[in-house]
């Protein structure tokens, strides 16, 4: 897991109550991975979750189509009265790069997480930005914090800090009277350092207070115990959501899962044991409200391993963040039935004259080809996976195999290369007068 993910360490007679309910108790999980939210939904209400939704699936999709966002925030503070003065405003959404502006972040090599999540995130909020459903805010810079929860954090730390403590205590109460199940399957955090509690609790206070949607996590993931500048074991992409008795995750769980789909159809699903699933409850997660912290939906999505070459080669980068933030606004626009009809990769169309497709070849017109033959069925190759063969941007025998199958049904020479012929049959099948990204944002309005 990502070296700074935040863990909210709860009292030793809590951490014991718990462990001793998790032997007394079953606690409820969903199993299939991607279920559609109106099943979750159903499937949750026969739980007997104890705490009121806060916001809910129908209230989001309500919303994004009358441009209302009125949530009733359950703290008491005077700012609140700035979710009465905003409720006509569209869905909002607040993009949380991880990690602080100036440190933290998982990094290998000359890749840092904190640059990285940065950018998928102001690719992300171009694309929502161009649909006239969504408010957008992104939370920092690369230097500093967004001057409007900067001064939030500056002027409400006290406030801030008895926030959490109230909501640790309230959670506590909520174990010990068995109200709210530990959760069994819980996957380990390191703690993050005080400052950040300060800001990730002040994020979701002040979200709550301001009527905010969705508060969307960006982060690329690693684990305890991997060597320094070596390459880990682990690859794939998860998608963290507040456990399902949480006020908010039932909503919260349904968005993910709409957005797990879209990536699952270019990038395998974490190998980190507990991950496999893609959408994961958590209890613990400052980010999406530990303790039941914030009103609105919540996400916190790993888009991979720091190390895996879309990461960590430059000429691939730039393009694997864009297909990333475009991945998941499908998956925003999956879950509000306003489905955004295209490719459903970011990296297309592209200019195939600049691919060659030999082997060892890595630039990011290999990670558009890769793309476009899982688009059309032929990558990975029969019998391969995502796990064997990745959508990396570099030409392995998996990419050779998937070309040779595209050319056998279009019936040409079976080259295992971009020979004239293979790519003047793939402009046929991604035209360049496609629309940018910035068109396809809006296409499906």
């Amino acid at each position: 897991m990502n070296m700074d993910k935040t863990l909210l360490r709860v009292t030793t007679y809590v951490g014991a109550l718990a462990s001793a309910l998790i032997i007394l108790l079953s606690t409820y999980r969903y199993g299939s991975p991607f279920t559609p939210a109106v099943y979750i939904e159903n499937r949750f209400q026969a739980a007997a979750i104890f705490l009121v939704q806060s916001i809910t699936v129908e209230k989001l999709r309500s919303d994004y189509l009358t441009g209302t966002t009125a949530n009733t925030p359950p703290f008491s503070h005077e700012s609140a009265q700035a979710n009465a003065e905003k409720s006509d405003q569209k869905v909002r959404v607040l993009i949380v790069p991880g990690h602080e502006p100036d440190f933290g972040g998982t990094a290998f090599g000359n890749s840092y997480e904190r640059t990285i999540v940065l950018d998928i995130a102001n690719d992300l909020a171009k694309l929502l930005s161009a649909n006239p459903h969504y408010t957008v805010m992104i939370s920092r810079t690369k230097t500093a914090w967004n001057p409007i929860l900067q001064s939030y954090f500056d002027a409400y730390a006290t406030e801030i800090e008895t926030f959490r403590k109230s909501q640790a205590t309230q959670m506590a109460n909520h174990l010990a009277t068995g109200d709210i199940l530990p959760q069994a399957d819980q996957i380990y955090h390191n703690t993050t350092p005080s400052l950040g509690v300060l800001h990730l609790y002040g994020i979701n206070k002040w979200t709550s207070e301001n009527g905010y949607n969705l508060t969307i996590h960006i982060h690329v993931n690693d684990y305890a115990g991997r060597r320094s500048g070596v390459a880990g074991k682990y690859a794939g992409f998860s998608i963290y959501a507040p456990n399902h008795q949480y006020s908010n995750g039932i909503a919260s769980i349904a968005i993910g899962n709409a957005i797990a789909a879209r990536l699952n159809k270019y990038h395998a699903t974490s190998t980190f044991p507990g991950e496999a699933g893609g959408v994961i409850e958590d209890q613990q997660l400052i980010a999406i409200g530990s303790n039941n912290s914030i009103n609105g939906a919540a996400l916190l999505i790993e888009y991979g391993y720091i190390y895996e070459p879309q990461f960590t080669n430059s000429s691939i980068l730039s393009i694997a963040e864009e297909d990333y933030a475009y991945e998941t606004y499908l998956g925003l626009q999956d879950f509000f039935n306003d489905t955004a009809y295209s490719t459903g990769s970011g990296a297309l169309p592209y200019d195939w004259n600049a691919v060659n497709g030999t082997l060892g070849e890595m630039r990011s017109g290999v990670y558009a080809l890769q793309s476009a033959l899982r688009s059309l069925g032929f990558y990975p190759p029969i019998g391969k996976n995502f796990n064997d063969c990745p959508i990396s941007g570099k030409v392995w025998t998996c990419t050779r195999m998937a070309i040779m199958a595209y050319q056998n049904a279009r019936g040409l020479k079976e080259s295992g290369t971009l020979d004239p012929d293979t790519r003047s049959a793939l402009f046929v099948d991604f035209p360049l007068s496609e629309p940018p990204l910035s068109q396809n944002a809006t296409q499906s309005l």
